[in-house]
């Protein structure tokens, strides 16, 4: 045991915090606003540690990925993949399953990124598809 840290990781709150009783992945769209910007914020913490240890260049995680969706959805998932490996019932070959999932990670996220066309001084909004913007419902455009 090292001086001043717990003997089990379960003992240390931080532990608590980032790897304690996992549950299923977040499933952003049935959150509450409440409850994202909460998760939000869990999350964007997680994201800024993320991107120091592994050196991300802006064009995989841009400074504003917290305004675009896909991004969060995809970075969330990752840490509920980071989670998982390195859980106390992780097998012990989980580590390299997560920098496995980190490489495809980051490929989808350049993909991501690039669609949106942000860079590192400038936000752009995502663009939606015209057939989501139509004002019309599913409902008004049948026929009888």
């Amino acid at each position: 045991m090292t001086a001043g840290r717990p003997a089990r990781p379960e003992d240390d709150p931080a532990f608590g915090r980032d790897f304690g009783q996992l549950r299923g992945p977040l499933h952003w769209p049935s959150l509450t606003s409440a409850e994202a910007d909460q998760a939000l914020s869990s999350l964007r913490e997680w994201v800024e540690q993320l991107a120091a240890r592994f050196a991300l260049d802006t064009r995989v995680i841009p400074p504003c990925w917290d305004r675009h969706p896909s991004v969060v959805e995809t970075l969330s998932a990752l840490r509920d993949h980071e989670r998982g490996s390195y859980a106390d019932s992780a097998s012990p070959t989980a580590g390299i399953d997560f920098v496995r999932a980190l490489h495809d990670t980051r490929h989808i996220l350049t993909e991501l990124v690039s669609r949106t066309g942000c860079t590192p001084h400038e936000h752009r909004d995502d663009r939606r598809p015209l057939w989501h913007t139509r004002s019309a419902s599913p409902a008004s455009s049948r026929r009888d």
